[in-house]
């Protein structure tokens, strides 16, 4: 078979409430593990609330052997705060090119490597959180309005431009020492499907040889406030994916990266492959924000496009990890969509939903859960979905509920995020007889 155009990946560097790194996530999740906690939070130092989240403890950027110098440039040049967003974003990245193996601290000008990024909006709730506060005790000091104009904006202007997308491309490809084709992009919950099939162009049009794509979220007052707002938050902190009684999502920390490269790369540099990205199919429904039009086959359209880019039978698919966000109308969306191409309850492609053990990584999660997939093709095991009690029986789906061990060749990712951005990205082994 050709190599031409050929992409494949080599490293993977995922990081959650239950684990930084693969080793320990795969550990965490085969033991079943998650990291939901209850966090409260204050107002003028006074408890007005709590609320569950998959929150990760202990993260320290000084541990991820970034160079140090490069890490007090970024805060000597913020001037204020740890940039969680930034760092997890930088955590995600180094994670990934030490599990590739990829050599990116040469001096020379690495313009072969390219990086893509995503991230809902990074930043923005450390900002709300500051300039609710400052602005609330500059009130209390009876300035003028023209004295409050000047010192809110003398404060924020610089933190403001911070939040611009390309600053936090410019500190990671800076702190890397990347120098080729870079893109930033927001498709909402399937930004991760997205950033990889950009990835995949820019290898096959020649622009890089290897892409470091990186998407990392975290969740905070101000999400829950809105999920619960918007009746998507569940009382008893579970997610419960395709369960009659689902009622919503938690949101979880972390992120994750992965390495893409050119197959013929990385055979010359004898990189261990976990996969072969072999296609995408991507569309967007454009009907309402927060919930997908169960009429439409916006969803299906990019399944199928996925299959048909990819030049396989839908049969040959052994197992998809869905988007399994855990709200009705979404679940049962998703359902229909895999109904329609597979049939009613099909044998095959087994169904894997993830998002009870880390929770809902927003902007990250597709790229987590597509690292959380990897490892599953790799050891032939797929994962139970967890808190599953009672399978909806109006979704005609085939859910693994218990950890099952078997033979995987060919997977699939799905997501079908706010604001109706569907994606499907597959994935399959490389054998030795196939290079």
């Amino acid at each position: 078979m050709s190599r031409k155009g050929r992409v494949v990946i080599t490293g993977i560097g995922p990081f959650s409430s239950i684990g930084f790194g693969k080793e320990q996530t795969w550990q965490s999740l085969i033991k079943g593990k998650t990291g939901l906690t209850k966090e409260d939070y204050f107002v003028n130092g006074e408890k007005v609330g709590s609320y569950y989240q998959h929150k990760i403890t202990g993260f320290d950027i000084n541990t991820f052997g970034i160079d140090k110098d490069m890490l007090e440039d970024i805060r000597n040049w913020k001037g204020q705060g740890e940039a969680l967003d930034l760092f997890y974003l930088m955590a995600g990245v180094k994670l990934a090119l030490d599990d590739s193996g990829l050599e990116y601290t040469s001096k020379d000008n690495n313009s072969r490597v390219g990086l893509v990024l995503t991230h809902e909006h990074p930043g923005s709730d450390q900002f709300y959180e500051d300039i609710i506060n400052e602005s609330y005790e500059l009130s209390q000091q009876n300035k003028s309005k023209r004295d409050y104009f000047n010192t809110i904006s003398a404060r924020f202007l610089k933190r403001g431009y911070e939040l611009q997308t390309f600053m936090f491309l410019f500190h990671i490809a800076k702190t890397f020492n990347i120098h080729g084709y870079s893109l930033f992009l927001n498709n909402a919950c399937a930004s991760g499907l997205y950033a990889i099939e950009a990835a995949s162009d820019i290898i096959k049009s020649g622009k890089c040889d290897k892409v470091i794509v990186a998407a990392a979220d975290h969740g905070s007052m101000f999400k829950y406030l809105w999920f619960k707002e918007m009746g998507m938050y569940p009382k008893d902190g579970k997610i419960k994916p395709f369960d009659k009684n689902r009622d919503g999502f938690i949101a979880g920390d972390g992120g994750a990266g992965i390495v893409l490269e050119h197959l013929d790369s990385a055979l010359k540099r004898k990189a261990h492959i976990y996969a072969e990205y072999i296609g995408g199919g991507f569309s967007l429904e454009g009907w309402k924000v927060t919930i997908p039009d169960m009429s439409n086959t916006s969803y299906e359209i990019a399944i199928l496009d996925a299959i048909r880019t990819s030049k396989i039978r839908k049969e040959k698919i052994d197992l998809i990890m869905p988007h399994g966000v855990g709200t009705k109308v979404t679940d049962a969306y998703e359902a229909k969509a895999i109904e329609a191409i597979f049939g009613k309850n099909p044998k095959k492609p087994l169904i894997s939903a993830v998002k009870p053990y880390i929770g809902h990584n927003l902007g990250g999660t597709a790229l987590l859960e597509t690292t959380i997939l990897l490892m599953t093709l790799e050891n032939n095991v797929v994962l139970p979905t967890l808190n599953n009690i009672e399978v909806d029986t109006s979704l005609s789906i085939n859910l693994v509920k218990k950890k099952k061990m078997t033979k995987l060749r060919t997977v699939m990712k799905t997501a079908c995020g706010f604001a109706g951005y569907n994606a499907a990205c597959i994935f399959r082994k490389i054998r030795e007889a196939r290079l």
